[in-house]
């Protein structure tokens, strides 16, 4: 009789087992691209460690669960979750590392080994390499050095705050910067999407070469015979175009599917109809800037010059010389979330946009650029202006100045313009629930 019983309950746990396996089975496909994706990046473009990976990026959730092999002869890095649906990612330079989906159909490669690096030593930051910190009057830099250091956890650890980096920029001069345990200077670090705000700034200067315009309609083929005709490429920047979608990434979603499933991250989102009428509804959407970063791509006849544009037009004037944009399979850049920079060069992007999208006297955005990134799209309640995030009335941040606008990322990541301190702070982390407050109210109270 007990035997009887024990075989029924073991028959009814492989029953439950088995049913779970099936239902999840999709989700492990992508914890496993995160995880392949995540491991590959941290690994080749900023060279941390397997364990540093394991135990800080991919030591939450179900991520836990993954279990990742690298092979650094070809520079790949391939995840499961207990042996299933394995994926893998690999390393491809400029293009950072690629997610890809059983056989690379594409084998898209950076066109060139061209050297951008920029060559100026003795021209000061951001400008130039030089690292003179400077100590400019009417600032209390033991006070910005106090609220600087209250946003990392003690000892340089990763526990609370989980803060890897904070750079604090006055006038275009470093009034401090700090790095916890294991991150310094050269340390690139993804800003998610923050990489919305690069898509920003590749639309602005196709803007300004007349090439593109911010009423174009009629923006692809597959939207010729439905009412997505009438979406404007200024509707996609603004999040206003009206398509169905869901930023949901702890279920099998639109964004998830898009990300981590997939050769072409545009081809997907732009495969979404209408839930709201066009220019009417703001809704926060990666899918949107991937879209964004296709129609740019289309803009190009030659697939080379279209990889190239980022790196030659905008992170080489800039001397973000250790920032890496990664693209999808197909090779269009993953406009809304995979560009890894360092926070010297996430602060150098932000320094663009406090003047003006003058870079050291060459304008780079069109004149009028920078107030229409930070016009309040209506019903956002505030908080959205074109790829960047505002702060209208307090909307995002009650303590920091309303003038702010910003590029903002998961897990905390953020480049904070605040034009009436002529201030550009950066913050990167591993913790969205940071208290930005108090780093940015801070910082502005101790600049007169």
């Amino acid at each position: 009789m007990l035997k009887k019983i024990l075989l029924s309950i073991l028959l009814l746990l492989t029953i439950v087992i088995a049913a779970a396996v099936y239902i999840n089975y999709p989700k492990l496909s992508i914890i496993s691209s995160y995880a392949a994706k995540k491991m590959c990046s941290c690994t080749f473009i900023a060279e941390r460690s397997q364990e540093s990976i394991q135990n800080q990026d991919l030591a939450m959730g179900p991520l836990a669960y993954s279990s990742t092999t690298i092979d650094r002869e070809n520079r790949r890095a391939t995840s499961s979750v207990f042996g299933l649906n394995a994926k893998t990612a690999e390393y491809r330079g400029k293009l950072g590392c690629v997610l890809v989906q059983g056989k690379d159909d594409f084998n898209v490669k950076y066109p060139d080994d061209k050297d951008l690096t920029s060559d100026l030593p003795e021209i000061n930051y951001p400008y130039g390499d030089n690292m003179e910190w400077i100590k400019t009057t009417g600032i209390d830099h033991d006070q910005v050095k106090k609220v600087v250091n209250e946003a990392f956890d003690p000892n340089g650890g990763m526990t609370s705050k989980r803060t890897r980096a904070v750079v604090v920029l006055h006038k275009d001069s470093i009034i401090y910067e700090q790095y916890a345990d294991g991150y310094d200077a050269d340390t690139e670090i993804l800003g998610w999407s923050m990489t919305k705000s690069i898509m920003n700034a590749c639309v602005g200067m196709l803007v300004k070469d007349s090439i593109i315009n911010l009423n174009d309609k009629n923006l692809f083929p597959e939207w010729a015979n439905d009412d997505r005709k009438d979406i404007t490429l200024n509707n996609l920047m603004q999040m206003s175009s009206g398509l169905d979608w869901s930023e949901v990434y702890s279920e099998i979603s639109p964004a998830t599917k898009m990300l981590y499933d997939s050769e072409d991250n545009a081809k997907v989102a732009r495969a979404q109809g209408l839930e709201a009428k066009v220019g009417e509804h703001w809704e926060y959407s990666s899918g949107t800037s991937n879209i964004i970063s296709g129609y740019i791509r289309d803009q190009f006849a030659d697939h080379d010059d279209y990889l190239r544009f980022p790196y030659e037009r905008l992170f080489s004037k800039l001397n973000m010389d250790n920032t890496t944009m990664e693209c999808d399979e197909s090779g269009t850049y993953i406009g809304s979330s995979y560009c890894y920079a360092t926070p010297r060069d996430w602060a150098r992007f932000g320094t663009l946009y406090l003047n003006d999208g003058v870079w050291n006297g060459e304008r780079l955005l069109p004149e009028g650029w920078i107030d229409y990134t930070k016009t309040i799209v209506p019903d956002s309640k505030g908080k959205y202006g074109a790829q960047f995030w505002t702060n209208g009335g307090g909307a995002m941040y009650s303590k920091a100045p309303h003038d702010m606008f910003s590029c903002n990322g998961y897990e905390g990541q953020l480049v904070a313009i605040i034009p009436s301190k002529d201030l550009v702070i950066v913050r990167m982390g591993l913790n969205s629930g940071f208290d930005f407050n108090s780093l940015l109210s801070g910082v502005c109270e101790a600049v007169d």
